[in-house]
């Protein structure tokens, strides 16, 4: 019974996350925001258990790894104020992309998805990867472009990934783990350009946002698809 309170929590402590940046309310933020993934992520392996799959574990690991990237990326701003925080957020978020990626590259059948039959089709996420560096390059202090480039190549590997299983899936399931991933890579998006670019509007607001919901689809959209469950 219990994991299906745990989304409605989950929702009520984004929506309080969201009321925290929009009025930068410094104690809401500090308390809420490494509860959120801490939630889903208990979500996940509750709705998941026995986790009988790789998939599954490697899907709970890239929760449990954002859980560090929020706390981490929030210390930026807020409690000690450190920039270093934001090369190890960045480097906790960068192991949660590497688990997402390498669970839904290793997904069964993941060999003849997509991508793996038609490479072209790669083009338009490494267009994508080519232009945001591109646009963003020249305001990145020189010791963070390697950590970023490496960051926005393996976000984009873990889009192609998700879109390789375009009809290993369910068109529902699809869909709504490829809404996921992209809201994921918008929220990540809106980070780096308010970061190094031009300043976003509203960019507290819209990158969390983004970014629960596409972590609330990634996870939900998992639990469905896990191999164990297909199996039984």
């Amino acid at each position: 019974m219990m994991p299906r309170y745990l989304i409605p929590l989950y929702w009520t402590l984004a929506l309080t996350e969201l009321y925290g940046e929009y009025t930068l309310t410094e104690p809401v933020i500090l308390a809420v925001k490494p509860l959120l993934l801490t939630v889903l992520s208990l979500w996940f392996y509750l709705e998941c258990r026995p986790m009988g799959s790789r998939f599954s574990g490697l899907v709970l690991a890239g929760l449990i790894f954002s859980i560090g990237g929020d706390t981490l990326l929030m210390f930026v701003e807020y409690g000690p104020r450190a920039e270093q925080f934001f090369l190890f957020g960045l480097g906790s978020f960068l192991v949660a992309q590497v688990c997402y990626a390498v669970a839904f590259w290793t997904y069964p059948g993941a060999k003849s998805g997509d991508i793996r039959q038609k490479p072209w089709l790669t083009l338009p996420f490494l267009f994508y990867l080519v232009g945001i560096l591109g646009m963003l390059w020249a305001g990145i202090p020189a010791g963070m472009k390697v950590p970023v480039a490496v960051y926005a190549t393996a976000i984009v590997t873990m889009g192609m990934g998700a879109f390789n299983l375009r009809g290993r899936l369910s068109r529902e399931h699809f869909l709504g783990l490829m809404v996921g991933v992209l809201l994921f890579v918008l929220s990540d998006s809106l980070i780096a350009a308010n970061k190094f670019g031009q300043p976003v509007p509203y960019a507290r607001v819209l990158i969390m946002s983004t970014y629960l919901l596409g972590q609330y689809l990634i996870a939900r959209n998992a639990a469905a698809i896990r191999p164990e469950k297909q199996a039984g």
